[in-house]
C-alpha cells in the first residue's frame, strides 16, 4: 500500500458518506462518525506506512549495511490515538552479536511496548481523573485489548522521583514572602480482610501569595505542588529538601525574607523547619478552631462566651490562663477529659506558631483543608476504593504534576520514563543511518503523491454536483 491508495481509499468512502448524507440528512451523527472514523483509519494507516518505509530506508542504507546484518522482518502493531497502527520493522544482529530493531531505537520505542507515547499520555490522563476501567475504555483499538490492569500498570511506571519539566528562570524572581501550606489525605489500603489501614498522601504546596477574583474568592499566586506517600523520616526529609530546592532554584534568597510554613501542628510538617532555608511555622486557625469548639460544647454557659475566652487569651499570649480554663472545665463537666486533653496538648505544643499566625501581619489565612480535597481525596478516598502503596504514590505525583504543568505536560512525563528505560540499553549507534541521497529520492516520491492529490482535487471540484442538487431538492419537497 502505498500513499495514494490511502488517498483513494479515503476519497471513496467520504464521497459514499456524503452521497448517504445527501439522501437522507436526518442521518448527520451516523455521517459525523463515519467521517471521523475514516480519518482516524487514514491517519493511523499513513502512520504505519511512514515508519515501513522509514524502515526500508534503514535497511537499504550503506552505512546500516556496514554495521548490523538483517536478520528477518516482522510486523509490530501499537496502540495509538487514532486507532492502531501496524508497521514492518526489521531485526538486525550487531557486531557484538545482539539481536537490536534500528527502527525503534530511533523512533525512542521501547521493547514490548504496546503504545506510543501520546496513547499512554491519554491513559495517564483519563486515569487521573476517572477509574482505570474508564481509562481502559477512552482508547478505541481494532482488536487490541486494553484492560484496567494495562492502566494500572502504567501508573505504577511513572517514575518515583519526576525531574521538573520546564527550564530553570534565567532570573530568579524576587519575593520577599513565600508561603507553604501542607496537610495529608487518608488513603485506603488494598488489602484482604477487614483490617486495612491506610496510608497517608502528603501535599505540600507553595505559592506566593493570594489574590483576589470576585468577592470572598481568592487564587493562590504561582503554586507549585508536592506530593506522594514519602514514608519514614527518610523520605519525609527528601520531600522538604525537594522544597527547599525549588525555592534556591527560582527565588533569590538574598530579597526572600521569610517562609511561612501554615499547618496543623502535624510532625512530618515541622520537621521542614529543619530543611526549608528561612522558614517559619505556623498554626493554622481551622485545627485551632476544630479543638476549642470541642471543648466549648462540654460548657455549662454558652459556647460563645467560653470561646471568645479562648481567643482573648490566644490574643494576649497567656497560655497559663489557658490551661486553668481548661482544667475548670475538665473538673465541671463529665466526659469533656477526652476533649480537653487533646486541647491542651494543642495548645501547649503549638502556642509559639498559634501565636504567630495571630500576631504576624504577613501570615494569610490556610486553606490547606480544600486543597487536599481537590487534589487528592477526590480521586484517592472519596470514592470506596482500594491502593497499593506504590499506585497511591504515583498517582498522588500524577496529580500533583498536572496541576504544577498542565495535561498537555504529560506526555514528556512519559517520554522521560521512556527514556529512562532506553538508557539501561546499549547506545544505538543509529545516527545517520539514512544519508541524503536517501532521503532526496524519497522526497521524489512525496513530490509525485503531492501531483496525485492536486490532480484529484480538480477532478472532484465539480464532481456528481448534479445529483447532489436533486437529493437536496427532494427532501425539501417532503417537508
Amino acid at each position: 500500500m502505498d500513499i495514494i491508495t490511502l488517498i483513494n481509499t479515503l476519497v471513496s468512502g467520504l464521497l459514499n458518506a456524503e452521497e448517504k448524507f445527501l439522501e437522507h440528512l436526518d442521518s448527520f451523527t451516523m455521517f459525523e462518525e463515519t467521517v471521523s472514523s475514516l480519518s482516524n483509519q487514514l491517519a493511523a494507516d499513513f502512520i504505519g506506512l511512514v515508519l515501513t518505509n522509514a524502515d526500508q530506508l534503514i535497511r537499504d542504507s550503506g552505512i546500516r549495511k556496514g554495521r548490523y546484518t538483517v536478520q528477518r522482518s516482522r510486523q509490530r502493531t501499537l496502540i495509538s490515538i487514532v486507532g492502531d497502527i501496524t508497521f514492518t520493522h526489521t531485526l538486525y544482529k550487531d557486531q557484538a552479536g545482539k539481536n537490536r530493531c534500528l527502527l525503534d531505537e530511533l523512533i525512542r520505542l521501547p521493547d514490548r511496548e504496546r503504545f506510543t507515547a501520546a496513547a499512554e499520555a491519554k491513559l495517564l490522563n483519563e486515569a487521573e481523573v476517572h477509574s482505570y476501567q474508564h481509562a481502559a475504555e477512552s482508547i478505541k483499538t481494532n482488536g487490541q485489548t486494553i484492560t484496567k490492569t494495562t492502566v494500572m500498570n502504567k501508573v505504577h511506571s511513572i517514575e518515583k522521583q519526576i525531574p521538573e519539566m520546564e527550564e530553570a528562570p534565567k532570573e530568579k524572581k524576587a519575593c520577599e514572602y513565600l508561603y507553604i501550606e501542607a496537610d495529608e489525605d487518608h488513603i485506603h489500603r488494598q488489602k484482604d480482610g477487614k483490617e486495612q489501614g491506610c496510608f497517608i498522601g502528603k501535599l505540600v504546596y507553595l505559592f506566593e501569595g493570594k489574590e483576589e477574583i470576585c468577592n470572598g474568592r481568592r487564587k493562590l499566586v504561582s503554586p507549585f505542588y508536592f506530593g506522594g506517600l514519602y514514608a519514614g523520616s527518610e523520605q519525609n526529609a527528601a520531600l522538604w529538601e525537594s522544597v527547599d530546592a525549588y525555592i534556591r532554584q527560582h527565588y533569590d534568597l538574598d530579597v526572600l525574607k521569610c517562609v511561612y510554613i501554615n499547618s496543623d501542628g502535624g510532625s512530618w510538617i515541622r520537621a521542614a523547619a529543619g530543611y526549608v532555608s528561612k522558614s517559619r511555622l505556623v498554626a493554622d486557625r481551622f485545627h485551632l478552631m476544630k479543638y476549642i469548639n470541642r471543648v466549648a460544647r462540654y460548657t455549662l454557659e454558652e459556647e460563645g462566651i467560653t470561646k471568645g475566652r479562648f481567643y482573648k487569651y490566644i490574643y494576649k499570649n497567656k497560655l497559663l490562663a489557658a490551661k486553668k480554663l481548661l482544667t475548670r472545665i475538665q473538673n465541671h463537666c463529665e466526659g469533656s477529659d477526652r476533649a480537653v486533653e487533646d486541647c491542651r496538648t494543642y495548645l501547649v505544643g503549638n502556642w509559639e506558631y498559634i501565636e504567630r499566625a495571630f500576631h504576624d501581619k504577613y501570615v494569610l489565612g490556610c486553606s490547606a483543608e480544600g486543597h487536599v480535597s481537590s487534589v487528592l481525596s477526590e480521586r484517592m478516598s472519596s470514592r470506596p476504593m482500594g491502593w497499593s502503596e506504590t499506585g497511591s504514590d504515583r498517582m498522588c505525583k500524577l496529580r500533583c504534576f498536572i496541576r504544577n504543568y498542565g495535561r498537555e505536560k504529560v506526555i514528556d512525563l512519559v517520554n522521560y520514563r521512556r527514556d529512562r528505560e532506553l538508557e539501561t540499553c546499549v547506545a544505538t549507534g543509529t545516527d545517520g543511518l539514512i544519508d541524503e541521497r536517501q532521503k532526496k529520492k524519497y522526497t521524489a516520491k512525496q513530490r509525485e503523491a503531492q501531483r496525485y492529490a492536486e490532480a484529484l482535487h480538480g477532478t472532484l471540484a465539480g464532481n456528481s454536483t448534479v445529483r447532489k442538487i436533486l437529493a437536496i431538492r427532494e427532501q425539501i419537497g417532503n417537508i
